[in-house]
């Protein structure tokens, strides 16, 4: 029972204690980063490992096909009636080239796919070029004419959007305009004056 007061009394301690804290947090970050060195080198030993193999089977396959035509081909060129004896060869040398070539591949993924990254970004930049013009004129084109479509309609007092032309609210129905008696303009029915021939309403 005195050991276990003891730890329970440690373990507050060390809660309570932020020194004790960060030290455990530094442990864990070198920790972590010594374990990336570790899997790091182990990644980089496999590659080298992997391209040389993959070399290795790839020139392998390529002596054995090599081989193996060229006595296919010598026979037939032969005077006499001659099979080949070696055109085994190719049989074993294509799947060593194809073995060879998926550990070259494997090996050299990096390197693959940062020239594909290097190659292909330049060519998405440009076709943003070209064609961000043609979207700018489209959304200027879409802004003009929802613009356009606002203006076309008339607002009543009501709050309510009529559309141009329109004589009454088809909210409630009041009129939007009426005629001035002296000149015969349109005038708002709210105005006390005309804006044509400036007659009090």
């Amino acid at each position: 029972m005195a050991n276990l007061a003891k730890k329970k009394f440690k373990i507050r301690l060390n809660s309570r204690n932020p020194m004790w804290f960060r030290r455990k947090i530094k442990t864990k970050t070198t920790k972590e980063r010594k374990m990336n060195e570790k899997n790091n080198l182990a990644h980089e030993s496999v590659k080298k490992k992997l391209k040389i193999a993959g070399i290795c089977l790839l020139a392998a396959g390529l002596v054995c096909t090599i081989i193996g035509m060229a006595d296919f081909f010598a026979a037939f060129n032969s005077e006499g009636e001659r099979m080949p004896k070696l055109f085994f060869m190719c049989f074993i040398g294509l799947p060593l080239i194809a073995v060879g070539a998926g550990m070259l591949i494997f090996g050299f993924k990096r390197e693959i796919m940062r020239y594909a990254k290097n190659e292909s970004v330049p060519v998405i930049n440009e076709a943003g070029e070209e064609i961000s013009p043609a979207v700018k004129s489209v959304v200027t084109a879409a802004r003009e004419g929802v613009a356009q479509e606002k203006t076309d309609k008339t607002v009543c007092s009501c709050g309510a959007v009529n559309a141009d032309g329109s004589k009454f609210c088809k909210e409630c129905g009041k009129a939007l305009y009426s005629v001035c008696p002296n000149c015969g303009a349109k005038r708002d029915p709210e105005s006390k004056y005309c804006n044509e021939c400036g007659t009090k309403l």
